[in-house]
């Protein structure tokens, strides 16, 4: 059964006690998670400037800013979590944080698509080095009673990150140009290279696990793959979770480009407007929906992936009427689509985390972004890329609106999937 990886008759050791440490590592995981979602966004407010100076397509955008790039991040991630799973993590996050910083500099000096691919490219590489080992560390530092909350709060680096790239990169357009924007946000991520290595240290492994032997022992490659394989909710949960990152990618990366070209507005004024409503709602959701997920899986663990659910049920019709409507209405649409989409993220990374042994977290959060990246933020902003240009070709404004709309069918996908690992994973006693 599931829930047997989820509970186990041995306690935990101090299972309710949270370490001043702790809050602090977790405070600079969420600095260096908010780095690697302002250079995605980033990009996606430059993408405008940066089409008519190297004449690329949205096919070749959507390319960068999904398949290509997710597809990268996705492989590499794989054998970076088993060193994870091994080594330390601490120096791989550091590593990761300071490589991906200089290649975002060297971004701002490319001078054509090629040259801007392989940057990015290697951004997806690096990056890969971010989140397995940050889930393997939020584990060790924080008992399974607050994960989720834990999460919800590593989780508000996307938010952020979403805000600072869209506002910031709009605004330092405007002033300087595309190619003085990437200076201007790679080189601080350098210096939170150095910090984080300094002030984060390694914890013992399983610190907040039960003493067994399954939770103390290493995983051969073989072992581990068929443990997550075999999982009867794991793999469910991941495709859910990538379907419906699929549906929101497509509205979140493409929505300031639909904003500027069809709306005429300028970089600054989509950056603000896309940074605030993205970016708040995206912190405020996180928060409540992470907290929310503790404290109702306290109860029942299914809450973990019902509440993705519900925000599902409302985001996919509000991104459908912000195409419908213009104006104050259009913009309150914006709002309650990108709250809605808060709901599905550190849930579902905390459903995947209580799973799973402590030394399969880091590989196993590797597999879930694996599917994520490749499906969600890979196909998702590529195929919305493609249909746009698709929808184009046959007459529609820009073919954006079309294209978004039609890739919002991904969450319905993704709402199955997790109402059939829920159903498998029955109801677990109360963590």
């Amino acid at each position: 059964m599931a829930d047997a990886a989820i509970a186990d008759a041995t306690p935990a050791p101090a299972a309710s006690k949270v370490s001043s440490r702790a809050w602090v590592v977790l405070a600079m995981l969420t600095l260096v998670y908010t780095f690697s979602w302002i250079d995605r966004f980033l990009l996606i407010i430059l993408v405008d400037p940066i089409s008519r100076d190297l004449k690329v397509s949205n096919t070749e955008i959507g390319l960068l800013t999904g398949f290509g790039s997710s597809l990268l991040y996705s492989l590499a991630g794989f054998p970076i979590a088993r060193l994870a799973d091994k080594g330390s993590r601490r120096a791989i996050i550091a590593a990761a944080i300071g490589t991906w910083s200089t290649l975002t500099v060297i971004s701002g000096f490319v001078g054509n698509f090629m040259g801007l691919a392989l940057a990015r490219f290697g951004i997806a590489v690096s990056s890969a080095g971010c989140s397995p080992a940050a889930y393997s560390l939020i584990s060790d530092y924080f008992p399974q009673a607050r994960r989720g909350a834990a999460i919800a709060v590593y989780s508000l680096g996307i938010s952020i990150g979403m805000w600072a790239g869209l506002t910031f990169g709009g605004v330092l357009e405007d002033h300087f140009g595309w190619r003085s924007a990437f200076l201007i946000v790679g080189f601080p991520g350098m210096i939170v290279a150095a910090l984080f290595f300094l002030i984060v240290r390694e914890p013992p492994r399983g610190t907040f696990d039960a003493a067994t032997e399954e939770n103390a022992r290493q995983y051969s490659l073989k072992e581990a793959a068929g443990h997550i394989i075999t999982h009867p909710s794991f793999l469910p949960i991941a495709l859910g979770f990538a379907l419906i990152s699929a549906s929101a990618s497509a509205f979140e990366n493409w929505v300031p480009t639909y904003m500027i070209r069809v709306q005429h507005l300028s970089s600054t004024e989509v950056g603000s407007v896309s940074g605030l409503l993205q970016g708040v709602t995206g912190f405020v959701g996180t928060l409540i929906f992470g907290f929310a997920a503790d404290r109702l899986g306290n109860r029942d663990q299914r809450w973990y992936l019902w509440l993705p659910m519900i925000g599902i049920a409302v985001m996919g019709p509000a991104i459908l009427l912000f195409f419908k409507t213009s104006g104050p209405t259009a913009y309150l649409c914006y709002f309650v689509a990108e709250l809605a989409g808060s709901a599905f993220s550190a849930p579902l990374f905390a459903a995947g985390q209580m799973l799973l042994p402590p030394r399969l977290r880091a590989v196993g959060m590797a597999s879930m972004l694996f599917v994520l990246n490749v499906i969600g933020m890979g196909v998702g902003p590529f195929l919305t890329g493609w249909l746009s240009d698709f929808f184009a070709a046959r007459g529609a404004a820009e073919g954006l609106a079309p294209a978004i709309s039609l890739m919002q069918l991904n969450a319905v996908g993704g709402g199955i999937c997790l109402l059939y690992a829920a159903a498998r994973l029955g109801r677990p006693a109360r963590a």
